[in-house]
């Protein structure tokens, strides 16, 4: 097991399977699904996304610090990052090139390559993106 999901399974004080850690995260509008809770409350998952984290965080009530700290990853607490108001001049184009810079900032092993189901899922969601 990985300390993450020794932190997980410590948490889980209920003894709530995958599927009831999915339902919960889902009814205060996270997207888990079981399967994703099942491979972290089993420590059978890879790198842990941010979305991951604040469903099972929310969830199992830990702080979301707690748990990047026991995933090795920075545990500061902060807000999402939202960018200055000149950022809507950006073209769809520079929007994502500036995704991908925060990205390769998080991930250093990164290559620079996406597919493209994963850059759609980045998106913020701008009406400019429905186009594609």
């Amino acid at each position: 097991m990985s300390a993450l999901s020794d932190r997980l399974v410590a948490a889980n004080t209920g003894g709530l399977s995958a599927r009831a850690v999915a339902r919960a995260a889902q009814e205060r509008g996270h997207t888990l699904n079981h399967d994703t809770a099942a491979r972290y409350l089993r420590g059978d998952h890879g790198r842990p996304d941010e979305a991951t984290l604040v469903a099972l965080a929310d969830v199992l009530s830990v702080p979301l610090r707690e748990l990047r700290a026991a995933a090795g990853l920075p545990s500061e607490t902060t807000t999402p990052y939202i960018p200055p108001p000149e950022a809507s001049r950006l073209t769809r184009r520079q929007r994502r090139a500036v995704d991908e810079v925060i990205r390769s900032m998080l991930d250093p092993g990164r290559t620079g390559v996406t597919s493209l189901a994963s850059r759609r899922a980045a998106r913020h969601g701008d009406p400019e993106d429905a186009a594609d």
